[in-house]
């Protein structure tokens, strides 16, 4: 079955809007030399499934630990492993001004890449859009 060529004007509206508005605030973070337990633990805790890990001393944003990409790391000590070694996926950032058309795009255009970091690089992040964001707004009544 292949997808419709013709997509509804109700989701063309809700994919007109900005991505400030649909993005998740915030983002969970984690120094690259903390211990990888606790990126496990902080995606436990808040419900997510990846952490923005981001440089000790610059806090600039380095990539992304996610729920699968620990899978490889279950065997061994996540004590003595540092985030840093457990990055599966670069940082994307996507301007929050751009329509959620655009950002679904760019997600779908990148296969390896399942998170966006809001915002400039170089800048703290606004907020992080996954693929569950997008199916919320096209879904939502």
């Amino acid at each position: 079955m292949s997808a419709p060529t013709d997509i509804p004007a109700r989701t063309a509206e809700r994919l007109a809007t900005p991505v400030r508005e649909i993005m998740r605030p915030g983002v969970i973070t984690i120094a690259e030399d903390s211990a990888l337990v606790y990126a496990k633990r902080a995606m436990v805790r808040h419900g997510v499934h990846a952490v923005l890990v981001v440089g000790s001393d610059t806090a600039r944003p380095l990539g992304w630990v996610t729920d699968h990409g620990l899978l490889r790391w279950l065997e061994h000590d996540m004590q003595a492993i540092a985030a840093r070694h457990a990055i599966t996926e670069p940082p994307r950032h996507i301007d929050p001004d751009v329509s959620a058309a655009i950002a679904l795009e760019t997600l779908a255009s990148m296969p390896a890449v399942t998170h966006l970091v809001v915002g400039e690089p170089g800048r703290p992040p606004q907020g992080v859009l996954a693929p569950m964001d997008f199916v919320d707004l096209v879904t939502r009544p």
